[in-house]
């Protein structure tokens, strides 16, 4: 019986360890990413799973070693086997953050553009798998004007730095759970919104368009770029094939325009399933 008790204390033992970090690893998924009152819950959180935890392991393990202790024995081999214990499980967690930070890194580095500092395609795929079916979504195609141009003559090393630099400021636009910024190829960016109304969209389009359209120091060059917005909004159930195609189109548009432009891309009722309208030029 007592063989028994001990074998059944050790596996709780073991069971109260594994919970432990696992809730622990939980809690600590995508930390830095929080904000600041979730980040201050968490930690508390943490704090309340470790203690209950090892103080769960404290009792079991001491009472699991009592019983293998001979009669007589001295008392310290008991102590240095439940540290021991406490050692290896506590080696095991921070062998398990590392492996979870390196992939968390790896996740990072293959869901953003490594020029700009954007999310990438992969990135892109990786929003769109995880949106919800019917939210309303504006979608914002942008395409830098001369940048093959620019390419061609400057070379790659200025257009990179172009790059780079507009990224920099499309940067700002972010907000995280509401706006979206993707580096989708080239000098082609989409930015999706959510829950943003046309009038809003369109405000966003000349505010992205004004950031952009300006002149560029690049090393010893100095450079005028000006880009192009095509706009589409989604209806009903999303999807991400029509409204990419629809706000490319619009962009397209938006070229033939002129510099500086955005182009809205909208359902209509008659019979050509489609019309551009509401063009502007960024001031």
């Amino acid at each position: 019986m007592e063989e028994a008790r001990n074998y059944m204390l050790a596996i709780l033992t073991i069971g109260v360890a594994i919970l432990t970090v696992y809730g622990i690893l939980r809690l600590t998924r995508n930390f830095s990413r929080q904000h600041q009152r979730t980040k201050a819950i968490r930690s508390s959180l943490v704090i309340l799973v470790s203690c209950a935890g090892l103080g769960s392991m404290h009792l079991l393990g001491k009472n699991t070693l009592s019983g293998f202790e001979p009669e007589g024995g001295n008392p310290l081999i008991s102590l240095v086997l439940y540290i021991l214990t406490l050692a290896g499980i506590l080696y095991l967690f921070l062998r398990l953050r590392l492996l979870l930070g390196e992939r968390e890194q790896l996740k990072e580095l293959a869901y953003r553009d490594t020029l700009t500092g954007l999310l990438n395609k992969n990135g892109m795929d990786h929003f769109w798998d995880h949106c919800k079916s019917g939210e309303q979504l504006s979608v914002l195609y942008l395409d830098l004007n001369r940048f093959k141009s620019i390419n061609d003559t400057l070379g790659h090393h200025v257009g990179d730095l172009l790059l780079e630099a507009v990224g920099g400021s499309l940067q700002q636009f972010s907000r995280k759970g509401k706006q979206h910024i993707f580096r989708v190829g080239g000098d082609e960016f989409v930015i999706i919104a959510k829950r943003c109304s046309r009038k809003d969209t369109e405000q966003l389009a000349l505010k992205v368009l004004e950031k952009i359209t300006r002149n560029y120091r690049l090393e010893s060059h100095n450079l005028f770029v000006s880009a192009s917005v095509g706009i589409t909004m989604s209806h009903g159930k999303i999807d991400r094939i029509r409204l990419l195609k629809e706000a490319d189109s619009a962009m397209y548009n938006a070229k033939q325009l002129g510099s500086g432009r955005y182009a809205v891309y909208k359902q209509d009722s008659s019979l050509l399933p489609v019309k551009l309208v509401s063009s502007s030029r960024a001031q």
